[in-house]
């Protein structure tokens, strides 16, 4: 179930519509660190906005989370601050960075200049 309907305005995009970043698949593991819990998931795609990570259980929407990450095998581990936007019971949740360093922006660039 999704719980970011109740957030949206009538006339408001919503899902894809709303995202202005492109989205480029990547499946790598990703720990999160939420509340002294550490969650450990797949991602699916990433933007310089975000990513989907895959995980049975979520945090609340809203919950902040610390997120440690490779974009690639021989890419350094990427560490980032990032909110619940929405989240999926037994999928998943939509993150969005918190003040994503200058690095990890260029990173994903790059990365998705590839794809």
């Amino acid at each position: 179930m999704v719980d970011q309907a109740a957030s949206v305005k009538p006339g408001q995009p919503t899902g894809a519509d709303r995202r202005t970043a492109k989205r480029v698949s990547l499946v790598t593991q990703i720990r999160s660190t939420a509340g002294g819990e550490t969650l450990v998931g797949y991602s699916k795609d990433i933007s310089i906005g975000g990513v989907f990570v895959e995980t049975e259980d979520p945090p609340e929407k809203g919950a902040e989370v610390t997120l440690r990450f490779r974009l690639s095998e021989d890419s350094p581990i990427q560490e980032v601050r990032a909110v619940v936007a929405y989240r999926m019971s037994g999928e998943g949740m939509g993150l969005r960075f918190l003040d994503p360093p200058a690095e990890l922006l260029q990173a994903i660039e790059a990365f998705a200049a590839q794809q």
